[in-house]
């Protein structure tokens, strides 16, 4: 009898240890990790001392900034960065993360990415979002200049970024130099950059960066960045053209026929007469995208192209850049 029960008290005890390890590892595994950003870049660190002030940092610096912040009054950071910065990841931290010191506050973080050269701006109120603002909110204002200025000790050596403010530019670059090309992109829109990579030059890299990440802030955009290398010598003409790859595109095309007219050389090789275009596109040349009906039972004199009805049309926005290699 007394084995019987020694042996029941044990089972008992083993069931129990059981259950709290499978308690603990449970609990454990329930925590999700906490995603760390990859920045290419060092990291650069800043706090509400550095309001108001100018920093160099270089091109895919990594910034972390932290700011003071207790949600339990209201009030939160509205934090907003100027193109050239892109916010990889963002969260709250509190003081006392037991949640048992009720009104305590903690710390908002925010990881961002310095993307593209030039002046950039990390603005923000502390404010509570439903009232209208009064002019009297805590602002919170840091410049960076990005590309700019001295090079910390142990950075390498930067390469070149162009941005729209490139385009239509002659630039020059080393044989076997790499560079990129950034520009702000929103594929949420549909909308995308086509990039033309000519002979002697190669591709070597298309990544997308998106600001915040789709989960946080859906439709926020972010930079498309092309890597490119200069792998022979000459002048090398990058075309890039921004649009929605589904929706034809074509080039609008001064005819002199019967007086002159425009038509349309669409890239799928065909020719298209538009019977309402508007004036605003009547300049040879200009890339268009555009959709269409076909025109049924209609006679032209002009004898060129398909007669159409242009149910949509715009201008394509484009970039170009010319590199000469040396």
């Amino acid at each position: 009898m007394q084995v019987k029960i020694t042996l029941l008290a044990t089972l008992a005890i083993l069931c129990v240890m059981t259950v709290i390890l499978t308690g603990c590892t449970g609990q454990d595994s329930g925590i999700p990790p906490t995603p760390t950003p990859t920045i290419p870049g060092e990291m650069y660190l800043f706090d509400q001392t550095n309001d108001g002030e100018t920093y160099d940092v270089p091109v895919d610096a990594g910034i972390r900034l932290k700011l003071p912040e207790n949600p339990t009054t209201g009030y939160s950071w509205q934090l907003s960065v100027t193109r050239g910065l892109v916010i990889v990841n963002e969260s709250y931290q509190p003081d006392d993360p037991t949640g048992k010191l009720i009104g305590s506050g903690g710390t908002h973080l925010w990881i961002m990415r310095a993307v593209q050269p030039g002046m950039q701006t990390v603005s923000g109120f502390y404010s509570r979002p439903w009232e209208s603002a009064s002019g009297n909110q805590t602002s919170f204002t840091l410049n960076l200049m990005v590309g700019g200025g001295s090079v910390p000790t142990g950075v390498p050596p930067e390469f070149t970024v162009y941005t729209e403010d490139d385009n239509g530019r002659t630039v020059q670059e080393r044989l076997d130099q790499q560079f990129d090309i950034r520009l702000a992109e929103n594929p949420t829109t549909g909308y995308s950059w086509n990039l033309t990579v000519p002979e002697g030059l190669s591709l070597i890299r298309d990544e997308y960066i998106p600001s915040s990440g789709p989960e946080q802030r859906p439709g926020a955009g972010g930079i498309r960045s092309f890597s490119l290398k200069a792998e022979e010598q000459g002048e090398r003409v990058i075309h890039s053209e921004y649009r929605r790859p589904w929706v034809p595109e074509g080039t609008i095309t001064y005819i002199d026929l019967e007086g002159g007219f425009y038509g349309i050389a669409g890239d799928d090789g065909n020719e298209y007469l538009p019977l309402n275009l508007e004036q605003q596109y009547h300049t040879d040349g200009l890339r268009v995208s555009f959709e269409y009906e076909p025109a049924k039972d209609t006679a032209t004199n002009q004898m060129w192209g398909t007669p159409v009805n242009l149910t949509f049309i715009e201008e394509t926005d484009l970039y170009d850049l010319t590199v000469l290699v040396q």
